[in-house]
């Protein structure tokens, strides 16, 4: 396994810190997917992975929507064994999907949310893999249809946060969600509003508390349409009161479709991949490259405990919109986009040390 260490210059990031990373395997799918769900099931040794979009037809090297091609969602279900390095199709969803809010409880992946080719939907399942054979339920409805959105889970607890609410919208949300996965029943209960509207964001909990960094937001351009703001601020809630507050430590770089949700080691959380929107920014001007860079490959680290940033390495695929999976010191970075338009079926291996 190649280790690679990379110098900082000295702007608010510390001393850097040291990872491993490899792509040892890849999704099914060769061509990979954007915006899938995947969780760890740790009885079951695996990863439980699904959904996510596509673009099947495209032409070789398109850069264009009509290039490009009509955009697929899928539902299928695949079960990865970490210890013998197999996949095994083990059922789909009822309806395809991407996009979404995602957590394991127990054996179950909850996915809440997300989108597919109908539009924004607020459609909640619960899936199992029992005997090789999926068996899924549905769970109550979010209270809006949201895609896109920041989500982390703080014991039982599923939190959704943000997003866009429809494929049309011009603006992000603000609102937050809560479902007790111990009681799903008792149904999604709304929480205060973040202190600044945004989708594609990323969250991850460290001593009971959420952040939520990045993303984007949204506002009508003037024919309009939706135009991104690209973030770096990083906001935390608590949810023993229910609270909101600005955290003065932004971001690095602001970076939209951060692998979610952020993995943490020790009192630490990682982010790993994202799209920092230079190429976004510079085609609003007209003065875009003729080649898009790719998405970031740097892995950040922030400590809330001393508000600090620190450069650790970089992972072995640049990707955005993709989910993150951790075991132990080991995070799994699920396929996901490189390029507009572009996916990669790899699955990278990011060893955290101290």
């Amino acid at each position: 396994m190649k280790r690679t260490l990379f110098l900082l210059s000295a702007l608010a990031l510390a001393a850097q810190g040291e990872i491993e990373s490899c792509s040892p395997w890849q999704i099914g799918d060769k061509v990979g997917r954007a915006g899938m769900a995947a969780v760890l099931l740790e009885q079951q040794g695996g990863i439980l992975m699904t959904g996510g979009a596509n673009f099947p037809n495209a032409k070789p090297g398109a850069k264009t929507p009509a290039e490009r091609g009509a955009k697929a969602y899928y539902g299928d279900v695949a079960f990865l064994s970490l210890a013998s390095q197999q996949q095994t199709a083990v059922g789909k969803l009822p309806a395809p999907i991407g996009y979404a809010a995602f957590a394991a409880y127990g054996n179950t992946m909850v996915i809440a949310g997300g989108c597919n080719d109908g539009g924004h939907v607020a459609t909640v399942t619960a899936s199992e893999s029992v005997d090789g054979q999926l068996e899924t339920a549905l769970w109550p409805e979010l209270p809006i249809t949201v895609a896109y959105p920041a989500f982390a889970v703080v014991g039982s607890k599923l939190y959704v946060m943000g997003g866009q609410e429809k494929a049309d919208s011009v603006t992000t949300l603000s609102r937050c969600f809560v479902l007790d996965m111990a009681a799903p029943k008792e149904g999604w209960k709304e929480l205060s509003r973040m202190p600044e509207a945004r989708m594609l964001a990323a969250a991850g909990v460290v001593d009971g508390r959420i952040y939520v960094m990045g993303g984007c937001s949204l506002h009508p351009d003037a024919k309009g349409a939706a135009e991104r703001t690209y973030l770096h601020s990083v906001m935390c809630y608590d949810p023993a009161t229910d609270s909101w507050s600005t955290v003065q430590a932004p971001m690095p770089e602001p970076l939209v479709g951060v692998a979610n949700p952020l993995p943490s080691h020790g009192s630490k959380l990682y982010v790993v991949a994202g799209d920092p929107g230079n190429f976004y920014r510079a085609s609003l001007c007209g003065q875009a490259p003729v080649e898009h860079p790719g998405q970031n490959y740097t892995v950040y680290s922030f400590s809330p405990a001393d508000m600090q940033w620190t450069k650790e390495g970089n992972n072995s695929t640049g990707v955005a919109t993709c989910p993150a999976v951790q075991s132990g010191e080991h995070v799994y970075i699920i396929s996901g986009e490189t390029h507009p338009g572009i996916r990669t079926p790899k699955i990278s291996n990011i060893h955290i040390t101290k």
